[in-house]
């Protein structure tokens, strides 16, 4: 299973996740999470709607 984190670089954050603590990302504002192809399929969709606005 792939994870991508997306967010500001926040070395807590990451330490929390590799130690297996629990993580809310309400306790981390900016951060999202994806599983599997959910990146890329955001990307997508991100790519998509900023064409639009030209």
């Amino acid at each position: 299973m792939k994870l991508t984190i997306e967010g500001p670089d926040n070395h807590n954050f990451l330490q929390s996740i590799i130690n297996g603590d629990y993580v809310s990302l309400k306790d981390w504002p900016g951060a999202k999470l994806f599983v599997g192809s959910a990146y890329d399929k955001y990307l997508e969709m991100k790519k998509a709607t900023s064409k639009g606005d030209d």
